[in-house]
């Protein structure tokens, strides 16, 4: 499937808002993709596809992961809007014919972040962090920084990410915080 066939059903699959949110992230990913000399095809399959399990509405989507043998952990049942990511892969492949693991994987991992995350995986997950409709505490130094170094900006994206979840007393997944401290220990190493 072609990316404006993607870009045709992804359109007709999710609400207005998130399509559009979709198309931004897209395009943000590809500027970066430029800057960082990444796979320009990898990146923009993983970027128009990042949302595609948003298709499902919040309240279904925990019921619809078990029904497709998604495995849940914990947190995911807790927090069930963070299985869009589990399911965006599931659409990925089973609608939009996407096999590519690295894409597979920048889909999967683009809300809570992991460990060892490939350059395609942190350019989707920073796109979606800074597109142009983004608008938080830091937002701007985010960007900022994340059009300077991928991992600084992950890094920073985590810190930003945690202290929010902290303060709003929610659950943190353990793959936000494994990333987290995967890039910890690299830049306390980098201080010592």
């Amino acid at each position: 499937m072609t990316i404006e066939e993607m870009r045709a059903l992804l359109e007709a699959s999710l609400p207005p808002k998130r399509y559009k949110h979709s198309v931004r992230v897209y395009e943000t990913a590809l500027q970066m993709a430029d800057a960082y000399k990444a796979d320009k095809e990898k990146v923009a399959t993983a970027a128009l596809l990042h949302d595609c399990g948003r298709e499902i509405p919040t309240k279904e989507l925990l019921a619809k992961a078990r029904g497709f043998g998604i495995e849940v952990d914990n947190v995911e049942a807790a927090q069930p809007i963070l299985l869009h990511a589990k399911l965006g892969v599931y659409y990925a492949v089973h609608k939009y014919g996407v096999h590519d693991a690295e894409v597979l994987d920048a889909i999967r991992y683009h809300s809570t972040g992991t460990t060892d995350m490939s350059e395609t995986a942190k350019i989707v997950f920073l796109a979606d962090m800074i597109e142009p409709k983004r608008d938080f505490p830091g937002v701007e130094e985010l960007r900022k920084v994340s059009w300077q170094d991928l991992d600084r900006g992950m890094f920073l994206s985590y810190d930003n990410t945690i202290r929010y979840l902290l303060d709003d007393r929610a659950l943190i997944h353990p793959d936000a915080i494994a990333g987290y401290n995967q890039l910890a220990a690299r830049y306390k190493a980098l201080k010592d």
